[in-house]
């Protein structure tokens, strides 16, 4: 028996150490409430081998160490058993008891503690998520990019939620010849429909023919790739220029020319090697088979112009 209560006692008191590093830092909680938590959990698991006075006192004598008041617990049966004999049978059940008590005791401990470390990694993952989507709503921007010209700046309308959340805005032109001065300007916002975007930070070009110049002498640039951004000075002017996409061929014959060149590019043979990796088939048809068909194609859905 005294084996037994040397191995409980170091049992315990392993729980306890780790008790103290999974819960470390909540010394806050009174020692009263802690009190009450040992106490529901002795009376629960040993009122049938001690009253709960008994189980009070020895609970604050102890300063609410559970393991120092079953073992002297189990130590008052053992003295018991000393003096009557005859009880051997009991306290042998007793002690059966107790180590059963123990087991119960141990998991009821175990289990608050990995609730109470759950808790603690929820409220840690939580914080991380939250973090996270602050930063994805940093990055929001207002209005939608169409062809052609497209301003970004910032509105000043102080009712406005953009102007509010300091979120810059996007303003589409369309096609067309603009000039303007980079923070004398003003453009329609596309949230609170005025004309309070009066700072253009960028320009986007999407899918357009287009020229750009500005008034620092610099050399103008002309492209018509898919989309192109400039980020615009503050206090240049700035005159931009940007029409629809064409082929200017000279005839039908010169499309096809150019549209079969096109598909030996460069550009698209790397496009379809890459789509091969992901099992994406292209066909590529080398010449232009029906000239009559691209005709009707051309009449039917460009109105006869196939340099559209």
């Amino acid at each position: 028996m005294h084996a037994f209560i040397r191995n409980y006692d170091n049992a315990w008191n392993t729980i306890c150490k780790e008790r103290e590093k999974i819960v470390g830092g909540m010394q806050s909680e009174s020692e009263q409430e802690k009190y009450t938590i040992e106490m529901k959990a002795l009376i629960r698991l040993c009122s049938d081998v001690m009253e709960e006075e008994e189980l009070k006192k020895q609970l604050e004598e102890t300063n609410g160490n559970v393991s120092m008041v079953i073992e002297k617990m189990v130590s008052t049966l053992l003295n018991q058993n000393a003096i009557s004999a005859t009880q051997d049978s009991d306290l042998q059940k007793k002690s059966e008891q107790t180590k059963h008590t123990n087991e119960k005791v141990v998991f009821f401990f175990f289990f608050t503690q990995t609730k109470d470390n759950e808790a603690i990694k929820s409220n840690e993952g939580d914080e991380i998520k939250s973090n996270k989507l602050k930063k994805e709503e940093e990055k929001v921007e207002i209005g939608e990019i169409k062809s052609g010209i497209n301003l970004q700046g910032y509105c000043v309308n102080e009712d406005c939620l953009a102007s509010k959340a300091k979120l810059p805005v996007w303003v589409n032109i369309g096609f067309g010849d603009i000039s303007f001065v980079s923070n004398k300007t003003s453009h329609c916002c596309p949230d609170c429909k005025q004309s309070t975007v009066t700072t253009i930070m960028r320009v986007m070009i999407f899918n357009s023919e287009h020229s750009i110049c500005a008034s620092d002498n610099s050399i103008p640039v002309k492209d018509n790739h898919y989309q192109c951004f400039y980020s615009i000075k503050l206090g240049l002017s700035y005159e931009i220029k940007a029409k629809k996409i064409r082929q200017h061929a000279t005839s039908l014959e010169d499309l096809i020319t150019r549209s079969e060149n096109a598909m030996m590019s460069n550009e698209v043979i790397n496009l379809i090697t890459e789509l091969q990796k992901y099992l994406i088939t292209v066909v590529k048809p080398q010449k232009v088979k029906d000239s009559i068909r691209l005709q009707e194609k051309i009449k039917c859905d460009y109105s006869g112009d196939y340099n559209q």
